[in-house]
């Protein structure tokens, strides 16, 4: 598929036709890596690591049962939070 160089700003720029978008899963505002090999410019999609939380459900979920699943039998309420 052909398309332009065109001007944007100071920069130069081209659209990426809807078909690659929708190939690609693309949206906007979603993250791209460009860079050039062999006189061709690569563009990819930045793959992000789906972990992103420190600790895995696993250990999130360790020591957990019946009781210590319900987070009202685990507090404590101060005087302060009663307002006394």
């Amino acid at each position: 598929m052909r398309t332009q160089v065109r001007r944007i700003g100071n920069s130069l720029g081209s659209i990426i036709p809807a078909a690659f978008t929708r190939q690609l899963h693309l949206k906007e505002g979603v993250e791209i890596d460009v860079r050039t090999e062999d006189g061709r410019i690569i563009i990819e999609p930045v793959k992000k690591n789906k972990h992103f939380f420190p600790f895995s459900e696993e250990e999130l979920l360790a020591g957990l049962n019946a009781h210590t699943a319900h987070a009202d039998e685990l507090a404590i309420i101060s005087g302060k939070e009663l307002g006394e």
